[in-house]
This record gives structure tokens, C-alpha cells and sequence, in this order.
């Protein structure tokens, strides 16, 4: 079953040792196979939305908040917070009658017309709210990034100090 699928990632960290690679392969391999069971499917590619949903919330200790919030500068929304309906009406919603009430109201020609220049004067300030979150999130996230690499560049020159020119050492390289 696993011959049918093929991760494709980007040039890893270091050349030396695609150990991140592998990681990440296997834990896509270990998500579908939860998912699979879960589900009793075998339609694998129907899973891959949800383990990229699930790994893009996930925390990422080198910038400092999930992939999501890093690309879209605001946490992912899930369940109804993810749907087209007002924040306001989510808000009411307790039982599944309450949410059968609001998505069959039948919206009246008054309605629309005065809510819709409410509307996009509250699109504009939100898109631009939006806007400004995601650069500060992405800000943040490349001073994380630059602050990993200057410890693991520290640690580096703790663990191999420098050495004098025309000096022999010996290097050890792994069997890959």
C-alpha cells in the first residue's frame, strides 16, 4: 500500500543526514495509518486534507507558533468558526435546531442591502487587521528562525572549536 504514495520534500537542512526527512515521512505514514483505521478505508488520498491540516496546527518550536498561524497570521478555525456565517449568530448556536434555524432563515431583499455596506466597511478593517497580523507573524517567525540558528551555530563551535591551519584531523562519515 505504501509504494503508492510518494512525499516529495524540498532540499533538507543539512545534506549530511536526511534523519528530518525520514521523521516526517514516517509520521505521515503513522497519521494515514491511524486515519485508515479510523475511518476503515483504504482511500488514503481522502486523508492527506486532514494530515495537512493536523500537521500545519501543529506547534513548531523553531518559529515559534504552528505553520498555519506563521503563513495566515491567525490561529486555524475549525467547525463552524470556519464557515460563511456570522461570528454574532455562531455565538447563539447551542443545539443542531439552533443552527437549522439560522441557515434556513430566509434573508429578505432589506436585509441584504443593509447589511452589505456594513459588510464591506467590516471586510476592509478585517482584511487589513488580517494583513498586519500576518506580517508580524512572519516577522516573528524569521527572528525564531534566526535566534535557532545562532544557538545551533553557538553549540557547533562549542562542539568543534576551531582548529589551526595545516593541522590533520579526522573526520568521521556515516554509512549512509
Amino acid at each position: 500500500m505504501w509504494n503508492e504514495v510518494k512525499i516529495v520534500h524540498g532540499k533538507p537542512r543539512h545534506s549530511q543526514s536526511q534523519g528530518s526527512v525520514e521523521r516526517a515521512n514516517r509520521d505521515v505514514q503513522e497519521m494515514l495509518a491511524a486515519w485508515m483505521g479510523d475511518n476503515n478505508s483504504s482511500d488514503w488520498p481522502s486523508a492527506l486534507r486532514f494530515i495537512q491540516f493536523k500537521k500545519n496546527r501543529a506547534f513548531h518550536s523553531g518559529i515559534g507558533r504552528t505553520p498555519y498561524e506563521a503563513m495566515f497570521g491567525c490561529t486555524a478555525r475549525i467547525g463552524l468558526m470556519s464557515s460563511n456565517l456570522p461570528n454574532d449568530e455562531i455565538k447563539e448556536v447551542i443545539t443542531e435546531e439552533d443552527l437549522e434555524k439560522i441557515t434556513n432563515e430566509p434573508i429578505t431583499e432589506e436585509d441584504e442591502i443593509g447589511n452589505e455596506i456594513i459588510e464591506i466597511v467590516e471586510k476592509n478593517s478585517e482584511l487589513d487587521d488580517r494583513q498586519e497580523n500576518i506580517c508580524i507573524a512572519r516577522k516573528n517567525s524569521k527572528k525564531n528562525l534566526e535566534k535557532q540558528g545562532e544557538k545551533m551555530m553557538k553549540l557547533s563551535k562549542e562542539k568543534f572549536p576551531q582548529l589551526e591551519i595545516g593541522l590533520t584531523v579526522c573526520v568521521f562519515i556515516p554509512n549512509v
